[in-house]
């Protein structure tokens, strides 16, 4: 069944008026999206790439700010609760992956491989990049979408790109300072952590500003073609509530 697009857009102000809307075709695939970014920059992230003078960054910073406009889409679009599940889903995909590794790392290596040491190294420190993730997105990530939620409501859906920068000064100076100090601390120098810290701060800034206009671009487009657009003004922001109240 196609969808009629001259129908409005349904404004809705309780996100348990979503469970009414049966075709969310969009909503499924940017939380499929969601979660493998998620999972690959928890990955890749121990790589440390110089760019210039004495700013470093990972190679997750080159990625991760790609996962916080998705987050910024799922919740101007379809709220801050069904932003939360997506969250919650990415870290227990991502704390199965870790289990995996772990189970792997343990396997007896064959006489003829002489990489078992490197590969410990390297894919072991999984379980502390997810502690960091985890972290992170407690007091970063759910900061950052509760700002947007919160400032959606209160300027009546105007001004995303005010919406859009506030959310990430606030929200990604904590979760770039935190997932930094966990992942990296004992690991790499004190100096480098902090360096890491505002490089990948600075680095998360400059993509969200250079990005707003293709943020406007989808934002509208998902309202246009899921034809709702949610106001988070009956919603509970607890972010260990799974539930669309």
């Amino acid at each position: 069944m196609t969808m009629n697009m001259n129908l409005p857009i349904r404004t809705i102000h309780d996100p348990r008026e979503l469970l009414a809307c049966k075709q969310l075709r969009f909503y499924a695939p940017i939380a499929m999206l969601f979660v493998s970014l998620f999972i690959a920059v928890n990955i890749v992230t121990q790589k440390l790439v110089p760019i210039g003078g004495a700013m470093m960054l990972t190679a997750g910073d080159f990625i991760y700010p790609f996962l916080y406009i998705l987050s910024i889409l799922l919740t101007e679009v379809y709220g801050y609760a069904m932003s939360r599940r997506v969250i919650w889903a990415a870290f227990g995909c991502n704390l199965f992956v870790a289990l995996i590794i772990l189970f792997c790392i343990a396997l007896p290596a064959a006489a003829s491989w002489q990489q078992q040491e490197q590969y410990a190294m390297i894919l072991g420190r999984a379980p502390r990049l997810l502690v960091a993730s985890l972290g992170a997105f407690l007091v970063g990530e759910f900061i950052g979408t509760y700002i947007l939620a919160k400032t959606k409501v209160f300027t009546s859906g105007r001004y995303l790109w005010f919406r859009t920068m506030g959310a990430t000064l606030v929200g990604q100076m904590v979760d770039s300072v935190v997932f930094t100090v966990i992942a990296f601390s004992w690991i790499v120098p004190w100096r480098d952590v902090i360096i890491l810290s505002v490089s990948a701060y600075g680095c998360k800034v400059v993509y969200q500003t250079l990005l707003t206009p293709a943020i406007y671009v989808f934002a509208g487009f998902l309202k246009k073609h899921e034809q709702v657009d949610i106001f988070d003004r009956n919603t509970n922001f607890n972010p260990f509530n799974l539930g669309l109240k």
